[in-house]
């Protein structure tokens, strides 16, 4: 009986535990399964991390090694769409489209074929796939291609070489009967819009003017002309007298497409580089160079054009290449002024990302005199630096005033003193 009782509690506690732990098992799930069930479910890191050898593919540059090729290795002249691309004015022959496939998949062909959306052809193309083959606009014609939401903030890696003292005797001579290509006038197709072109022309100087040659190529860019409107963006009202705020009629325009040179440098005139010669013309800058052009230097701060509203290309990339940035092309006296008085045109390297430099002997008689009484705003500001190195320079700067003056600024206040 005692035996029997002992046997029978024996069997009630271990069904008991036997309870407790299949409770405690099914309360609590294997480490082991649930980890199996999680990979199966949640991605992993490296599935969420995208795949780094597409990264660069996903935007072409030419100063790959490998892509340092002749122009017609992969650009054909002219492209096909050359006739239709131009909205205004006569089209002409130009490369104005992108490479075909078989210029990139003799070597690309693996990221060709690699995952649903090759990163290669976002280079390109707007929403890759086999139905849509909408691709961004070609960095050429530029009045296009700028507008674009791509072009908007994209530098280009190249600058563009003229030689200005090749050409200084031939500009006069634009005003004869306009050659013609395939039947076709060049001269209509001016780099500016036609609707522009006849405003352009009351503003020109008259032929005998000293800088008749140079409005061939160059206009004042953002004029204030007759308005009362002084700055590109109005400015704050409590604005310092001396902080700088970007005014109208700064800078001077530059061709930006191939139109002007195309009126001479076609297969008609033998005239050489023709027009299919790019690399004569177009120099490759360094990436550390194309990078610069977008960072603050010289008189140029990228947060400052920022904060003031400036996001129009042709201005950011003048700016950029500015080392006294409040200098104003349309001001009087210096409209009135020949652009050889400032500039040695002959000598001017277009491809410089520095861009063209002017030295202050230039302002020898207006900005810079024989000494401070007589009024020279060099004088007067150097005299300040002299006495406390902290003072800012204001009057041509917005940037580098604020550092130590340098030479070549003594050496003009030297010359004004020498032609006294």
């Amino acid at each position: 009986m005692g035996y029997q009782r002992v046997k029978y509690v024996s069997c009630v506690v271990f069904s008991i535990a036997g309870c407790f732990l299949s409770f405690n098992h099914a309360a609590t799930p294997d480490t082991n399964s649930q980890a199996k069930s999680d990979r199966k479910t949640t991605p992993s890191s490296e599935a969420k991390t995208p795949d780094k050898s597409d990264r660069p593919y996903s935007r072409f540059g030419h100063n790959v090694e490998q892509h340092r090729l002749n122009c017609d290795s992969c650009h054909k002249f002219p492209s096909a769409n050359w006739k239709q691309v131009r909205r205004e004015g006569e089209p002409f022959p130009d490369v104005t489209d992108y490479p075909q496939h078989a210029s990139c998949i003799g070597c690309h062909r693996q990221q060709f074929f690699k995952g649903a959306v090759p990163a290669i052809c976002t280079g390109c193309h707007v929403a890759p796939s086999p139905t849509n083959s909408t691709r961004y606009p070609f960095p050429n014609p530029r009045e296009i291609y700028d507008t674009s939401e791509r072009g908007k903030s994209r530098v280009s890696e190249y600058r563009v070489f003229f030689p200005h003292e090749k050409h200084e005797g031939l500009f006069g001579r634009l005003d004869r009967e306009p050659a013609t290509y395939l039947g076709r006038s060049l001269i209509r197709a001016a780099f500016r819009q036609e609707k522009d072109k006849d405003k352009e022309k009351e503003k020109q100087q008259p032929q005998g003017s000293p800088n008749a040659a140079c409005d061939k190529c160059h206009q004042t860019y953002q004029p204030q002309g007759e308005s009362d409107q002084e700055f590109v963006v109005k400015p704050p009202k409590d604005l310092p007298e001396t902080a700088f705020w970007l005014k109208k009629g700064a800078f001077k325009t530059a061709p930006q497409s191939h139109a002007l040179c195309f009126t001479c440098h076609t297969p008609e005139e033998g005239l050489k580089p023709s027009a299919s010669d790019c690399a004569t013309c177009h120099k490759l800058m360094t990436a550390g160079q194309s990078a610069a052009l977008t960072r603050m230097r010289g008189d140029f701060d990228p947060a400052m054009a920022s904060a003031m509203g400036i996001a129009d290309k042709t201005s950011l990339q003048k700016w950029s290449r500015r080392e006294a940035v409040k200098f104003r092309h349309e001001w009087i006296s210096h409209a009135d002024l020949a652009c050889s008085t400032c500039h040695t045109v002959a000598s001017i390297n277009t491809a410089d990302p520095k861009g063209p430099t002017v030295t202050p002997s230039s302002c020898i008689g207006c900005h810079v005199t024989a000494t401070s009484d007589e009024g020279g705003a060099l004088n007067v500001e150097a005299d300040q630096k002299k006495a406390n190195a902290a003072f800012q320079c204001t009057k041509c700067h917005a940037i580098l005033g604020k550092k130590a003056m340098p030479e070549s600024h003594a050496k003009a206040i030297a010359e004004a003193r020498a032609k006294k």
